[in-house]
């Protein structure tokens, strides 16, 4: 049989040790990482559980929504015209994802610079404007100190407070626990568990929480790994963008990453609303005519995106030649399996109770 050292080297590694690599060479390169190609269909809105993942997510009918949407925000008084305020710093003015300067700068506008007006925050120190052409956000406020503008602040409409709340909190915490096993006669670990605990013990820096992931073997059968991400505390996104390619790194999406089709258990009584998307495939080419190919699901709170299920498969596929014979993307029934389910968070999910 072909050997496959280079393989089962890889599998004596810490199996998330993979993601955070990941996650260093997004950094690094600014998201030109190695091969990574994912291939995913978004599941239909549906009573009954996402397909394949029965035996882990319950249907939406077994529960009752116990917590409200994300607030919608309600402007009041509406706006009688079209109001524009002028930059009147002397340099470049910030443009920042909500009214304060903890959150993270989206745009910079010219001195003379002329913004639509939108609203203002309910102490009046901030504005809501509209993004310049081509910046692409949701949410773009520039200071009252730095700008003059055109009419009466009366006629602003004041945002409710709880727009510029942050989705996450300051002191954000979470655990998953991980179950995990290889399926080689080359492993010398054939199974083992993990905790996963992601927290803030840093403040904000621009708007972002650095949220420091930390992974605990059982009986060291692995090393320790830690990476971190930057995580926008207003939308919950995660700052390199990489989960848009690759389901590995979907620890943080953001708000509202898509419609329940499920109900992740926490307890006999409580769960979470999630929207659980797979399957999904990326590969990673390893070199010498290696490509791991990892093959799984995964379900993310709806209200802030926050991973609350994942699962995969890892095979490993050769291409090349060897001993006279040619491979084309041979698989050899070695892998290695990985389950990843939440346990506990001081973030505000979207719980549900067991009818």
């Amino acid at each position: 049989m072909l050997t496959e050292e280079h393989a089962h080297r890889n599998m004596q590694h810490s199996p998330l040790l993979a993601i955070a690599s990941l996650v260093l060479l997004a950094l690094l390169f600014g998201g030109c990482a190695s091969a990574a190609n994912l291939q995913s269909a978004v599941p239909a809105v549906s009573d009954a559980a996402p397909t394949g993942l029965e035996e882990v997510v319950a249907p939406l009918s077994d529960y009752i929504v116990v917590t409200s949407p994300l607030a919608t925000p309600t402007p009041t008084p509406d706006a009688e015209e079209t109001q524009y305020v002028t930059v009147s710093s002397q340099i470049r003015a910030n443009l920042r994802g909500g009214p304060g300067t903890t959150f993270a700068i989206v745009a910079k506008v010219n001195p003379g610079g002329s913004l639509e007006l939108l609203a203002q925050s309910e102490d009046k120190l901030w504005y809501r404007v509209a993004p310049p052409t081509g910046v692409s956000t949701e949410e773009a406020w520039i200071s009252a100190d730095l700008v003059r503008m055109g009419g009466s602040a009366d006629a602003v409409p004041v945002v409710a407070a709880a727009t510029g709340d942050a989705l996450l909190p300051a002191d954000l915490n979470a655990t998953w626990d991980v179950d995990w096993s290889c399926n080689s006669d080359r492993c010398d670990v054939k199974q083992c568990s993990a905790g996963v605990v992601a927290q803030v013990t840093r403040p904000v820096a621009d708007g972002y929480l650095p949220v420091e992931h930390t992974v605990t073997w059982a009986d060291d059968c692995f090393n320790t790994d830690a990476w971190t991400f930057e995580v926008n505390q207003v939308t919950g996104q995660e700052r390199s963008g990489e989960a848009s390619d690759n389901f590995l790194y979907g620890y943080w999406l953001g708000a509202e990453p898509g419609e329940a089709n499920g109900v992740f258990p926490l307890d006999d009584e409580r769960g979470v609303m999630v929207n659980c998307v797979g399957p999904q495939e990326v590969e990673i080419e390893e070199g010498g005519g290696w490509t791991t190919v990892y093959e799984g699901n995964s379900c993310h709170d709806v209200r802030t995106g926050m991973l609350v299920y994942m699962n995969y498969t890892k095979r490993w596929l050769f291409t090349g030649d060897f001993e006279g014979k040619t491979y084309e993307r041979s698989y050899f029934g070695d892998s290695e399996k990985l389950e990843q389910r939440l346990v506990e968070t001081n973030t505000g999910l979207e719980f549900a109770e067991k009818r």
